[in-house]
């Protein structure tokens, strides 16, 4: 295999309170390992790997989207206490391509109540991996980047057996509970997983309360069985449910029931030109049920409506190493997905019971397939310089299923052949601490499910953008410096207050950095910045949805087995906004103020494995909203903002054996 930089092989470098070992070694060192996370750093300018089991340094996450939000250059458009939805540069929805264990979780909600990462937590994975922007072809086409929630399978080579567990309690009742219990021999493994996350409705910084209580649960059962050392065969079963109260609209999200089956193996050292091959196939069912009587008084009309969306799907790969210095991937992935819906369901007076509801009709709305094939090539160029080069082929196809769905008549078709691909040089100084990249992208993907329901036939979306970047890895100063500017052929704009959609051209550029400065073995400064600006070329205006400048600045302490931080978030006045268009999930309201919050953090080592993290986010109690969170796009450009909470207070004791 091709030999790469540290900066390339190692995990990720994240901002560190802690380093459990003795004091003296702690004032010999400058390189601590990280225990309690702040911001997950880039491990490169388009790169970023993350532990969500690492304690974190604020209010641990409740569902993918708001662990996304640490993540620099993420926002996430908040609907009530969970299930907002992530967003990178201004990019969402299908642009974000987002899996969990190498399966797609669409979602069902025609208003977006469930986005992926609904269905998504956070404690039930190993590790988070995210690519930003057109600058990877193995995840399918995606013109923002993809993020991707992995689980590693146990290498046991006697019997073991490891947990993990973690309890979180904080204001607003919120309690959150995951445990992860692993045990095995050479010959195979078991794991099984749970969580559980819920709380009240939150109060704003103004006082004010937020319709926002959720209660969430999943369980994972992983059984593997490993017959030699070059081959392995897992199965899995995932099953989750919750329940959500919206602010943003008239309904609630009263059932996340989420099925999930996925059987992968892999077999390594086929020959010195085949170090790898692997296969996956998967199967996920969501069963989303929205209303307005379960979390809420309906008053004089009980509505309900109950959508389904079942994907299957299968990826094989392989990894080739040709010639020497060279690394190729390549392999072919399939998805179909099927939804179904049952409309609104309405009475006059008392809502009618749950069984009742349930037993409604879905009938299907629309069908979609996609199968791709892609590979891309790691070349090495002299001692400390890669090429790597990408290309992507995806066949598209989409039938309505009924007459009406996107203007279209019952049994209409459209086939479409995609192209995606990329290029990027890589260069590692040897002279100074520093390495360089730069790279140019090309994604271009078919409308999805809710851009297609406005409008079946509009033009698919393709995004051309040069990526550049620096990573520095000296002693005291580590970060990154991200630079971008793409052009968009097709964006496909939604407009007429959610009502319609239209393809516009578009341009976008921005800067994200992320920089620690190690002050003393005990004292480290942390920053970062994310700035975009995009423009509708077609209609000479800002294009909408765009998140403004946003910059953290964050002092952490850490001396034998203690930690203590504190962290300020600013965020920049939005004025370029183009009201009543946007995306499938928010839409431009209004201009939006600046605003400032500050959060405090400490913790300390209570035995070797254990760990007792507390904090108070918003510590002044300010009364904010973000900018990228005004709603589904189904409630017109009318709805009002959603305040984020105000103080919290919180704690989490986390512990391995």
């Amino acid at each position: 295999m091709i030999h790469k930089p540290r900066w390339r092989r190692t995990t990720p470098v994240l901002i560190a309170t802690f380093q459990a070992c003795t004091a003296p070694v702690l004032a010999q060192t400058m390189a601590l390992e990280p225990v309690v996370v702040t911001t997950s750093r880039m491990d490169t300018p388009y790169e970023v790997t993350s532990d969500p089991k690492q304690p974190h340094a604020s209010l641990p996450a409740q569902d993918g989207g708001a662990y996304l939000e640490s993540v620099t250059g993420f926002n996430v458009s908040r609907k009530g206490g969970t299930s907002g939805e992530p967003v990178l540069r201004g990019l969402g929805g299908s642009r974000l391509n987002i899996s969990a264990s190498g399966g797609a979780i669409p979602g069902g909600c025609p208003s977006r109540m469930d986005p992926p990462t609904a269905y998504i937590f956070p404690q039930s994975y190993d590790r988070i991996e995210i690519t930003k922007g057109p600058q990877s072809v193995r995840h399918g086409p995606a013109t923002a980047g993809s993020v991707r929630f992995e689980r590693d399978a146990p290498d046991f080579s006697q019997t073991t057996t490891r947990g993990f567990a973690s309890f979180t309690a904080g204001s607003h009742a919120r309690n959150d509970m995951a445990t992860d219990i692993t045990t095995g021999d050479a010959d195979g493994y078991a794991r099984f997983i749970g969580t559980l996350s819920s709380q009240d409705d939150y109060e704003d910084g103004g006082g004010e309360t937020v319709h926002s209580q959720h209660e969430r649960w999943s369980t994972s059962a992983i059984a593997g069985w490993t017959p030699g050392s070059d081959t392995e065969v897992e199965f899995s079963y995932d099953r989750s449910n919750a329940e959500a109260a919206y602010d943003d609209r008239s309904m609630d999200g009263t059932d996340f029931d989420r099925t999930g089956y996925r059987l992968s193996g892999s077999h390594e050292n086929l020959a010195s030109w085949l170090p790898r091959v692997e296969a996956t196939a998967y199967y996920n069912n969501v069963d989303h049920v929205m209303d307005n009587f379960r979390l809420r008084d309906p008053g004089n009309m009980a509505m309900t409506r109950i959508v389904k969306r079942t994907t299957l799907g299968g990826r094989l790969a392989a990894d080739m190493a040709p010639l020497p210095g060279m690394d190729i991937h390549a392999g072919l992935d399939y998805a179909t997905n099927e939804h179904a819906d049952s409309g609104s369901l309405m009475t006059m007076g008392s809502p009618l019971g749950g069984a009742r509801f349930r037993s409604a009709p879905t009938p299907e709305t629309a069908e979609f397939s996609d199968t791709g094939i892609f590979a891309d090539m790691e070349q090495r160029i002299g001692d400390a310089s890669w090429l790597t080069l990408g290309l992507r082929g995806d066949y598209h196809e989409a039938e309505a299923l009924e007459t009406g769905f996107g203007e279209a008549v019952r049994g209409q078709s459209d086939h479409r052949t995609q192209w995606s691909g990329f290029g990027r040089y890589e260069v590692a100084l040897h002279d100074l601490p520093l390495n360089l990249y730069t790279g140019l992208g090309r994604s271009e993907r078919a409308p999805d499910f809710w851009e297609r329901e406005r409008d079946f036939g509009i033009g698919s979306e393709t995004l051309t953008q040069v990526d550049a970047g620096i990573t520095i890895d000296h002693p005291r100063i580590q970060g990154t410096v991200a630079l971008f500017h793409g052009w968009y052929d097709d964006y496909i704009l939604i407009t007429g207050g959610g009502d319609s959609a239209r393809n516009v051209d578009a341009v976008t550029r921005g800067l994200e950095a992320d920089v620690t400065v190690t002050l003393t073995p005990e004292l480290s400064l942390t920053s970062s910045l994310a700035w975009t600006r995009s423009t509708n070329d077609t209609g000479n205006e800002p294009l909408a949805q765009t998140p403004p400048l946003e910059g953290t600045l964050g002092l952490d302490y850490e001396q034998a087995g203690y930690s203590a931080g504190v962290q300020w978030r600013g965020v920049a006045r939005q004025d370029r906004v183009d009201e009543g268009s946007g995306t499938i999930y928010s839409l431009d309201t209004r201009e939006t103020p600046g605003f400032a919050t500050v959060s405090l953090h400490g913790g300390m080592q209570l035995f070797r494995e254990t760990r007792l993290s507390a904090g108070i986010d918003n510590v002044f109690d300010q009364e904010y909203a973000e900018h990228i969170q005004k709603g589904s796009a189904d409630l017109g450009a009318g709805s009002e903002p959603i305040n984020e909470p105000g103080r919290i207070l919180w704690a989490s004791i986390t512990t391995e054996f």
